[in-house]
């Protein structure tokens, strides 16, 4: 019994150091404790299964078809809010800062979710509170899979008001740091809206290329330095693809207007 545990465990650290993305034999081994052996030996057992895949060229494992539909089954009829919750809980203990969730209503933008992380302050919106279209990651995120036509209306009916002397209030300006967001994948609010705020954002879009949501990671500006923007940036676009794969949204992530 307790070697049939130990192997469950080991297999559960291996599908967990393969989850984040393609990674090589070495790394599997390293970050589930196991000798490259007896990690290979598990590895081609799982790829004979269809649980992984190992790329031919690369030579590095990936989740398999065989997994990705059972993880589909696993969320079965949840709802986004359920299958939101769990990626962005992932999320705040990878990066240990507050994770929100904004939602499109209308022609206003809502905090609809807010995951706090364990540090002593803390920064972020309130659930149920609207944010600013122009100031804010959120709102930068889900402006720059639009089309002009309607990032001109929501601008018109909201204006660009002055909220901190960082804040962007032309729309020319603004325009530019959204060609900028699509480039890089992320939004972000550089103490735009709150003195002393950072925040990175990712649109949640769907098979159109849209976007109704999105989520952020918020911090002091302090903690969120310039330069850990590309590492948070990067981690919340890979929780935010798990999350459109998992709600089969599928979206071309190469869609520019």
């Amino acid at each position: 019994m307790a070697e049939s545990l130990q192997g469950i465990d080991r297999l559960v650290r291996i599908f967990e150091a393969v989850a984040a993305g393609p990674a090589p034999l070495s790394r599997i081994a390293a970050e589930s404790g196991l000798s490259d052996a007896t990690a290979l030996r598990y590895l081609a057992s799982l790829v004979s299964h269809g649980f992984l895949e190992r790329d031919p060229v690369s030579r590095h494992y990936r989740i398999g078809m065989r997994m990705f539909l059972l993880g589909r089954s696993a969320i079965g009829g949840r709802d986004f809010m359920a299958v939101a919750t769990s990626v962005m809980a992932r999320l705040v203990q990878e990066v240990d800062e507050t994770v929100n969730l904004g939602a499109r209503a209308g022609e206003d933008l809502v905090i609809v979710h807010a995951l706090e992380s364990s540090q002593p302050i803390r920064k972020g919106a309130a659930v149920g509170e609207k944010d600013d279209w122009h100031a804010s990651g959120l709102g930068k995120a889900i402006l720059a899979t639009l089309p002009l036509v309607e990032i001109e209306k929501l601008l018109d009916h909201h204006g660009m008001p002055e909220l901190t002397p960082r804040t962007l209030t032309s729309a020319d300006d603004l325009l530019r740091d959204l060609a900028r967001a699509r480039a890089r994948g992320f939004g972000v609010d550089d103490e735009e809206s709150v003195e002393g705020l950072r925040c990175v954002a990712v649109p949640i879009r769907d098979a159109s290329g849209s976007a109704r949501y999105a989520m952020s990671v918020s911090a002091p500006s302090y903690r969120l330095p310039h330069a850990r923007l590309n590492d948070v940036g990067g981690a919340l676009r890979a929780h935010v693809q798990v999350l459109e794969a998992m709600l089969d949204y599928h979206p071309d992530h190469d869609r520019t207007e």
